[in-house]
């Protein structure tokens, strides 16, 4: 590519979201995806839920639903959740991907378009008139770095934050295990399990006594979670990392995915809302409409923070005081989104902590 390659969109970012919108821009204007590393399918390993209709959208897009590791749909799920006895749920039809294979699948559908430029650049973009890097400027920047949110005029996040923790094991493994979404409710967190064609994982995401203790003695009364699974010492460790609610600020770009808000698992459908994201930003930046990005995010951070009261309100856990001091965050989240909306996009963003006091 030559010296400072002049585009209308940059989408910067590899994950889901930025894939999707890279995917999409390049139908409606010159393109080019700025990444700091090339999808790789060895990435830290993690299997997701998304709706049935997810599966839809990325088959518009050229991707077979075997590939990214669904080969059926899951109908409900079994959970340790209001009550220490398990109860399943119809749910809508759902489908358990691998994050890696996902993530190679649009990458490859990328390339074979030949309509985007690509660019690996590990440098801070800059904005003077237009954003730039090294070789490439573009009119319009669209930000899907993930909790990164390089170039969010701020990030909000809980401090001290919850973690996350993935072992995982290959289905032929633990061949009795059944791949369906099972969740545990803990005093300090939460416990899940799903499978996907090929992969079966457990996952851990809270704080302190939650992680930091043996996970098996821990669970040690749900059963459930581990029936027909190898012991997690047994396991491979997957993706590890921040799991609790996150939202940005945005400056002068597009924030989409987990930049724009980093969802908690206890909401569900984090992935398929990173991959609407992605086209929606594109749309509404194709449509000259890109001032109403702030208002869906607002719309989408106070719908998924009314969602996660609702599970901690039915936890049966609500009253230790890792659920209680979450609750509380949620609570007072008007006051955290009192932020400075002039603040420079470019610089490094701001991160407030909310306390979670326990």
């Amino acid at each position: 590519m030559s010296r400072h390659c002049s585009f209308d969109i940059a989408v910067l970012g590899g994950g889901p979201a930025g894939l999707m919108a890279a995917l999409a821009a390049t139908k409606i204007a010159r393109t080019v995806l700025v990444l700091d590393r090339l999808p790789r399918a060895e990435a830290p390993f993690r299997i997701d839920a998304v709706p049935a209709r997810t599966l839809a959208l990325l088959a518009d897009f050229g991707i077979d639903p075997r590939a990214i590791g669904a080969d059926t749909l899951s109908r409900g799920q079994n959970a340790c959740w209001e009550t220490e006895t398990p109860r399943w749920s119809d749910a809508a039809p759902t489908a358990h991907i691998e994050r890696p294979l996902l993530e190679c699948a649009l990458f490859d559908a990328l390339c074979a378009d030949h309509r985007a430029e690509i660019v690996v650049d590990r440098a801070r973009p800059y904005y003077d008139r237009v954003f730039g890097g090294s070789g490439w400027q573009a009119k319009m920047l669209i930000d899907a770095t993930g909790r990164a949110a390089v170039t969010a005029a701020s990030r909000i996040r809980l401090q001290p934050a919850w973690a996350g923790r993935f072992y995982w094991t290959k289905r032929s493994a633990a061949a009795k295990a059944t791949p369906e979404f099972r969740i545990v409710a803990l005093p300090h967190g939460y416990a899940y399990r799903l499978g996907s064609a090929r992969n079966i994982g457990i996952g851990l995401v809270g704080r302190g006594q939650c992680l930091n203790v043996d996970p098996t003695s821990a669970l040690r009364d749900m059963d459930f979670l581990f029936k027909d699974m190898p012991a997690l010492a047994l396991m491979k460790r997957g993706v590890a990392g921040v799991a609790s609610v996150q939202w940005s600020i945005a400056g002068r770009t597009a924030l989409v995915g987990d930049a724009s808000i980093a969802r908690d698992a206890l909401s569900s459908q984090g992935l398929a809302a990173s991959l609407s994201d992605g086209l929606y930003a594109v749309a509404a930046i194709g449509s000259g409409d890109s001032k109403c990005l702030p208002f869906r995010q607002a719309e989408n951070l106070s719908a998924h923070l009314r969602v996660l009261k609702q599970q901690i309100a039915r936890c049966r856990y609500r009253a230790e005081p890792t659920w209680r001091a979450y609750d509380r965050v949620i609570d007072d989240r008007n006051a955290s989104l009192v932020e400075s909306r002039k603040a420079p996009a470019l610089r490094r963003g701001r991160i407030e902590e909310l306390p979670l006091d326990t």
